[in-house]
């Protein structure tokens, strides 16, 4: 694979809890919270700090990012090969192409040393393949090129990200293809209109400052969150969950050294499971000191 490509946790600035004086609430078992909405000013700090969530007692603190990304509403990513659908020989090489607009790839997001976490070197696109962790990808007129993809049904999705990693959840900066490699019955389609959870950060590993606040971020398309409605799990091995009811950025706040499994999962508004095979995923992220 030729391509310019980083899916490091990239440096970081001053950590947010030097900015922030973090509240634990006491948990609140069987209750979802409706989080707050969010502002994109990122010279001005909210009046309160924000609160952290939790479905049940956990080990950890999760809270609303008080910063996110700035609005970004031209921004449209699609993907011109391969076709949906497409079916390729084994052995075949695959390129997945892009065509960017609205979007500047390979440049420092406005604001982004104020976050205190983990950055890039630039703004990229996030490619994954299957549930696979994601390509950090900072070129869009340069192909990315598979030449071994085993037999059977493989699904391409992207979408912009800024340098320190949050997804821009534009209208129509997430693109998905399906292809088919081989000569074996095709496996069904992921639905693009169903409900679809696309997990993209914590990944990694992350050391000193960068562990102090962590990313969580993720795709949605097709359902939208409440308290009341579909609402996506986060579970931290050993440590407990939280359960999110608004789509945006998140930080991860507490996690000791070693290594955690972090769990994402779409549940409906019945709270089960919604079914796809991209709608529950984990990552295995490393914690260390200095």
């Amino acid at each position: 694979m030729d391509v310019k490509a980083h899916d490091a946790a990239g440096q970081s600035c001053a950590p947010l809890r030097s900015r922030w004086s973090i509240v634990l609430l006491p948990a609140l078992a069987g209750t979802g919270l409706l989080l707050g909405g969010c502002g994109t000013d990122t010279d001005a700090p909210p009046a309160e700090p924000p609160e952290a969530i939790h479905e049940a007692e956990a080990d950890f603190e999760l809270i609303p990012s008080p910063d996110v990304a700035p609005e970004r509403p031209d921004a449209r990513l699609g993907l011109t090969s391969p076709d949906d659908g497409e079916r390729y020989q084994e052995g075949e090489t695959v390129e997945v192409r892009f065509n960017l607009s609205g979007y500047t790839l390979d440049e420092a997001t406005p604001g982004g040393e104020e976050r205190g976490i983990a950055r890039a070197p630039g703004q990229h696109i996030h490619l994954i393949l299957n549930n696979d962790r994601y390509q950090a990808l900072y070129d869009a007129d340069e192909p990315v090129v598979f030449d071994d993809l085993p037999p059977g049904t493989h699904h391409f999705r992207a979408f912009p990200g800024t340098d320190w990693h949050e997804s821009v959840k534009t209208p129509g900066a997430f693109a998905i293809r399906t292809i088919h490699v081989g000569d074996d019955e095709a496996a069904p389609r992921v639905d693009p209109d169903g409900p679809l959870l696309t997990y993209s950060r914590p990944v990694g590993e992350y050391a000193g400052a960068d562990a102090d606040s962590i990313l969580v971020d993720f795709y949605l398309t097709g359902a939208r969150l409440a308290e009341d409605g579909y609402r996506v799990r986060l579970t931290v091995n050993g440590m407990g969950e939280a359960m999110i009811t608004e789509w945006r950025p998140y930080l991860l706040l507490g996690l000791p050294p070693g290594e955690h499994t972090v769990r994402l999962e779409l549940l409906d508004p019945q709270g089960q499971v919604v079914p796809g095979e991209f709608n529950q995923a984990e990552r295995t992220i490393t914690v260390t000191e200095g």
